[in-house]
């Protein structure tokens, strides 16, 4: 699925917006598989994931980023590292793969910092 995801418009905001596009092949590849294995393992595609983060007022119709949502998601997150069994400065990297797609879609999201050197 990678040629495919790499070519969705979501993702392509993603590496032009943080320079992945700029990368060696062999590094952007290795951001797309991490991005399609989370995107496998919670069923969604990147339009539902972004999606999935914003909810409407019922009053209104008004399109906001629901906090409740974005932890959700960052337990998603969270659950797919630890299945992974990436630990320490490898779980915070892999991890902010995903939110620095979700970041460059308008889902402003964070997690843990690695500060161990």
């Amino acid at each position: 699925m990678s040629v495919e995801l790499q070519q969705h418009e979501r993702v392509r905001a993603w590496f032009a917006g943080a320079h992945h596009d700029e990368l060696p092949e062999a590094d952007q590849q290795r951001y797309l598989d991490l991005l399609d294995g989370f995107l496998a393992r919670i069923g969604k595609d990147p339009d539902e994931l972004v999606a999935f983060c914003f909810l409407r007022k019922k009053d209104t119709g008004e399109r906001f980023l629901s906090q409740k949502r974005r932890v959700e998601v960052n337990e998603m997150i969270d659950g797919w590292v630890v299945a992974n069994g990436w630990t320490e400065k490898d779980a915070v990297r892999m991890a902010n793969v995903v939110r620095g797609f979700l970041t460059h879609n308008g889902v402003l999201i964070q997690g843990k910092v690695w500060t161990k050197g």
